[in-house]
């Protein structure tokens, strides 16, 4: 592989991470709302951690099985920053023209389960009332809202690439000839 199709790594496995999670969102999707507040969720964001961790195995077998640590985390946070992102944008299409009364099931959901659990945690009904009614009054799925979501996302996917680059990476002896085949 030349050296320009090794600086696409981070692109290709971010597209393809970002395809992962689409997917992953219309399954969840068409199981229906209940399926977007489960635990199940948490299968997507293993899903896109797999598919950083696949992409910086790949770009450490290309460099002579050896990554160092900054590269590893520039290119697995790539990764899951541009999937994301096409995945917020996909949500953002799908909430807000191609099927808003789904997101307003969802919207109706989330207060029901919120409700419920302060409800467990004795907030007086006030407090309930008040925080319900922002939930079903908000847009969670708005422009704005799913940026602000995306930039907390990127917050984490840090941490997350840390990790990952932490594990996959690979320094090369000091002494290697890479010359010797």
């Amino acid at each position: 592989m030349n050296d320009t199709s090794q600086k696409n790594i981070g692109q290709l496995y971010g597209l393809i991470n970002g395809g992962v999670a689409i997917v992953f969102t219309l399954i969840l999707y068409f199981i229906g709302v209940n399926a977007f507040l489960s635990m199940f969720t948490w299968v997507g964001v293993a899903l896109m951690i797999a598919v950083s961790v696949m992409g910086g195995l790949q770009k450490r077998k290309l460099q002579g099985d050896y990554i160092e640590f900054g590269e590893a985390l520039k290119l697995t946070f790539t990764i899951l920053v541009l999937g994301s992102l096409l995945n917020t944008i996909f949500e953002y299409i799908l909430m807000n023209f191609l099927d808003v009364p789904f997101r307003q099931a969802l919207a109706q959901a989330t207060a029901d389960k919120a409700e419920q659990m302060m409800e467990r945690f004795g907030m007086p009904e006030s407090q309930i009332d008040k925080a319900t009614e922002q939930i079903l009054n908000g847009n969670t799925y708005s422009a704005g809202s799913l940026f602000l979501s995306f930039a907390f996302r990127c917050i984490g996917w840090f941490i997350v690439a840390l990790i990952v680059s932490a594990i996959i990476k690979r320094k090369r002896p000091p002494f290697d000839n890479s010359f010797n085949p």
